[in-house]
C-alpha cells in the first residue's frame, strides 16, 4: 500500500512539474507577487514623502513666528 501511494505521489509530481501551463503560472506568480508587494510599499513611501514635502513648502510660505 505504501509503495502504491509513493508511486502515485511521484507520478502526480512528475505530471505537475512537466505541465507547461502549471510551470508558466508558477513562474508568473513567483515573478509577480514580490513585485506587487514592493510596488505597494514604494507607493506608500512615495505618498508619505510627498505629503511631508508639501507640508515643508507650506511652512516656508507661512512661518509660525516672524524673525
Amino acid at each position: 500500500m505504501a509503495i502504491l501511494k509513493q508511486e502515485l505521489t511521484q507520478e502526480i509530481l512528475r505530471l505537475t512539474w512537466q505541465n507547461p501551463i502549471f510551470m508558466a503560472i508558477s513562474i508568473a506568480l513567483i515573478w509577480l507577487v514580490p513585485q506587487l508587494l514592493i510596488r505597494k510599499i514604494m507607493s506608500e513611501k512615495y505618498e508619505k514623502r510627498k505629503i511631508e514635502i508639501q507640508k515643508n513648502k507650506i511652512e516656508k510660505l507661512y512661518p509660525k513666528t516672524l524673525k
